[in-house]
């Protein structure tokens, strides 16, 4: 995340302008602080029954924080954070997000939702407790500690799906005293934006959705078909670009082999990015398809795959290994692995049931993701999701789509079906951007400018279009430089 201009004139404007104290931006929240962000800001939670159909029973606490706006003349129509995951914590994503927002936090609160069994609210956990490289990275290790993990949560996991927890949301709306809010969700985030926005789309002002995930998209299955699309259009790139060419003619080559090797499975020692000690790994097809698929998130990373998988071909595993770990701590940091079960199996398992897509068998992935949460959810207790929630209604409320043209977990083939559902939408998309826009470049000032006049016709894309893709990675010859001769 970059540090924008807009922030420069916030700070001018504080040191100007008689504010008004943050007690009577959100009444009745507690002073506290988050990591991430400098200022002081307000805490609160919502008492809400774990079992929606047993109000009287047990009750969870769930976690909000709001980030008051800096003006005095603050709009009634808050900005409600939903992150993604799921299992990710909205108030663990403060610092990132903040940027995105500058420029709204001036007129509008900022509120940042732990949705039930993340962060604050009830974290349905499974921590990591094998640190080696393989505890790390290998999914059957993973898989197997998981699986011990889920059968012995005490919560009611079948509480915890989407359509249930959107229900917290409207009743921190009704706490904070806001007719109207304006949603602002990334990848799963996404999902529970648009689910609220079903059940109450009289309390919703805008929509922004970074990264569409419907809730008819069946994560496992997409997960195949979208990484095996990015993967392609990755070697068609290098293809395209002459060095890429030159130095790798054989990049797509070294995939379908990397891939074949792994059927038969075999041992390799690596050095351990975070430690630098060799450590054992055990390589299969399910661990090929995640280190294929994790660079993928990240397009300057993903532009070192040439060179990874070049490496690999010389049974050099360190590079096409470092580029995983990087972005797995990223993406596990903070992720409360039980909520996420919890509502991947309530919601889209279901759907594998249903004959799923025979595209998925054709990929370079086949099965193997839906295999890996089809065996971690036979340890997860769920309820049946309403059919409506399938359903994605036409819309009267704007709403603004993004998507990274290069993103391999929610890609604009799911941003452009969506708009067409919803009605009065529009799906802008960054070529060569991947997993996030919204933090990018001129992205800011597009959701600002969209928030503040409900307009999705009035904004101007071609600053996301204009952005270059990432160069790939082309490694520095060395070469031996004999010292000077020495006068006699």
């Amino acid at each position: 995340m970059r540090l924008y201009p807009p922030l420069l004139i916030i700070a001018i404007a504080l040191s100007l302008c008689a504010c008004r104290p943050a007690a009577q931006r959100a009444d009745g929240l507690e002073p506290c602080r988050l990591p991430g962000i400098e200022r002081e800001i307000r805490c609160g939670t919502v008492s809400m029954p774990e079992d929606p159909d047993a109000p009287a029973g047990p009750k969870i606490e769930v976690a909000f924080a709001v980030v008051p706006a800096v003006a005095r003349n603050a709009g009634a129509d808050p900005i409600f954070v939903l992150a993604g995951g799921p299992g990710q914590a909205a108030s663990q994503v403060i610092g990132m997000t903040m940027p995105i927002f500058a420029e709204l936090n001036a007129r509008r609160d900022l509120v940042f939702i732990d949705q039930r069994g993340t962060g604050r609210s009830n974290r349905l956990d499974c921590p990591d407790s094998d640190a080696t490289l393989a505890g790390r990275l290998d999914p059957k290790q993973q898989l197997d500690a998981l699986k011990r993990c889920l059968r012995a949560l005490r919560s009611d996991t079948r509480q915890y799906a989407t359509w249930i927890a959107v229900r917290d949301f409207d009743a921190i709306r009704q706490r904070l005293g806001a007719e109207r809010i304006n949603l602002w969700g990334a990848s799963y985030g996404t999902r529970a934006a648009l689910e609220y926005l079903r059940q109450y789309p009289q309390h919703v002002r805008t929509v922004v959705l970074d990264g569409a995930a419907p809730p008819d998209m069946a994560l496992p299955l997409a997960f195949a078909i979208d990484a095996d699309t990015a993967l392609s259009r990755l070697v068609v790139a290098c293809r395209a670009d002459a060095r890429c060419k030159s130095r790798y003619p054989e990049f797509e080559t070294r995939i379908e082999t990397l891939a074949r090797r792994a059927r038969a499975g075999y041992d390799i020692n690596v050095n351990d990015p975070m430690t630098g000690r060799p450590q054992p790994l055990h390589v299969d097809t399910a661990l090929i398809a995640s280190l294929l698929r994790v660079p993928l998130y990240v397009p300057s990373l993903a532009a070192l795959l040439p060179y990874a998988l070049a490496a690999a071909g010389g049974d050099d595993y360190g590079p096409l290994v470092t580029l995983s770990a990087a972005v797995t701590g990223r993406m596990q940091e903070n992720l409360a692995l039980g909520m996420h079960f919890a509502v991947i199996c309530a919601e889209d398992m279901p759907l594998l049931g249903h004959g799923g897509d025979p595209a998925v068998a054709q990929t370079r992935f086949g099965t193997t993701f839906a295999d890996q949460y089809a065996e971690a959810c036979a340890n997860v207790s769920t309820r049946p999701v309403p059919d409506a929630f399938y359903q994605v209604p036409p819309s009267e409320v704007p709403v603004l789509i993004l998507s990274g043209g290069l993103d391999p977990a929610t890609p604009p083939r799911h941003g452009t079906a969506l708009a067409e559902r919803l009605g009065r939408a529009r799906h802008l998309i960054a070529p060569h951007l991947g997993h996030g826009v919204s933090a990018q470049a001129c992205a800011p000032r597009l959701i600002t400018q969209f928030v503040r006049g409900a307009d999705v016709d009035a904004l101007d894309p071609s600053c996301l279009e204009k952005l270059p893709a990432p160069s790939f990675f082309e490694p520095v010859e060395t070469t031996q430089v004999s010292p000077p001769a020495v006068p006699r």
